[in-house]
């Protein structure tokens, strides 16, 4: 039997929960040319999210390019995916991808590379002295191709943030957008995970991608959504979960996407009819298991003054964490400390800041609780 929970990659549309008014928002931003920003943290559902609008506006005149910046560390590499993904886009053949490599620059020289399987061994790289000569040549690509074939063309940028990590990060910025504010045929969505980051980039009116667009912050799925997901993917399978137990899981993950999805592939693994709080116990333990050992590490990283103030944070200090009273009982130091030490601890990307500091992964703050604080933080009918 096929399992109903999909975890791990971006889900497909019989996994996809809810999102209506944020799959209208995006769809509709797409489709009239809106550049839009989404902005979520990490396995929040944005890839999926963008990967079902995509899918819906593509058509014959429209192409949608996706990058993703995980693994693209300079300027260079992006010039370099830029091109082979908006040439393999907007062209069905392999003959079409080399004629347009060869046949779209003007002023600087390809070097196309094919491999072993045509249909995916193909990309494009460039000379460095030749590029950085002609980089708005490549950051036009996608216009230049749209107007050449009367297409539109859809780029869509995942892990956007990751640009700050390159060599001059301002200058390349502000190249793309001086590039990209005057193209008409093509539309961006740009994403990202890191939150802080993204909207430094996106709403700070001394960054280069000030009001480049529609901002998009996607909110959790709602516990009622939630509810009904659970219950109904259980029953086209055979088995039951009470709209109880179907809440309890997913307010034990706090309704983060991908550990509900996780939470309740577990606990149908281990289910043969219904669900009991029992099941749903052993269920938690395995999940915090099998993230135990990145857990760990990571708390061992922390030095003694970092580990005070999460601790801080998971007995529910989500604010006021300068107060005197708190600073002294977790001996966190003065409160310019404390402003150093949560700056960290985002870095680290352990903690985030909406409404208050909060831990920006929900199974860690529990098995935090558990195995650190020693809480005991779900109890069974067997105790």
């Amino acid at each position: 039997m096929e399992a109903p929970f999909s975890f791990g990659r971006t889900v497909s549309a019989g996994s996809f929960t809810n999102r209506t008014a944020d799959v209208k928002r995006l769809q509709t931003n797409l489709q009239n040319g809106i550049n839009t920003i989404l902005i979520s943290p990490r396995r929040w559902g944005k890839s999926s999210l963008v990967k079902k609008v995509a899918g819906s506006v593509k058509a014959r005149d429209v192409r949608v390019v996706i990058l993703d910046l995980m693994g693209i560390r300079n300027e260079e590499e992006f010039y370099k995916v830029l091109a082979t993904e908006t040439i393999k886009a907007t062209n069905s053949k392999l003959n079409e991808w080399v004629e347009t490599a060869r046949d779209i620059f003007r002023h600087i020289q390809p070097k196309i590379s094919i491999g072993p399987d045509p249909a995916q061994d193909f990309d494009i790289s460039f000379e460095y002295r030749e590029l950085e000569r002609n980089y708005k040549e490549v950051l036009n690509l996608p216009e230049t191709i749209a107007q050449k074939k009367k297409i539109r063309i859809i780029v869509c940028i995942d892990e956007f943030q990751n640009c700050e990590e390159y060599r001059d990060p301002g200058v390349f910025q502000k190249r793309l957008r001086s590039e990209w504010q005057h193209h008409k045929k093509v539309t961006y969505c740009l994403y990202g995970s890191r939150h802080h980051m993204m909207s430094t980039l996106f709403e700070k009116q001394s960054q280069p991608f000030y009001k480049f667009g529609d901002v998009m912050y996607l909110p959790k799925i709602s516990r009622a959504d939630w509810i009904h997901f659970i219950t109904h993917k259980f029953s086209t399978t055979k088995k039951s979960i009470s709209p109880e137990l179907a809440g309890m899981l997913a307010g034990l993950v706090q309704d983060h996407s991908y550990y509900v999805q996780q939470l309740a592939y577990l606990v149908w693994t281990s289910t043969a009819k219904t669900v009991t709080r029992e099941v749903l116990a052993g269920a938690l333990d395995d999940l915090l298991a099998q993230n135990a050992i990145l857990y760990s590490r990571d708390t061992e990283q922390l030095t003694a003054n970092q580990f005070s103030f999460l601790k801080a944070v998971a007995q529910g200090y989500h604010t006021g964490l300068s107060s005197r009273e708190v600073m002294e009982k977790y001996q966190l130091g003065t409160s310019a400390n404390v402003l150093k030490l949560k700056r960290a601890l985002i870095e680290k990307e352990l903690v985030d800041e909406q409404k208050g500091v909060h831990f920006l992964d929900p199974v860690y703050e529990l098995w935090f609780k558990k195995y650190i604080l020693k809480e005991r933080i779900f109890v069974d009918k067997t105790g």
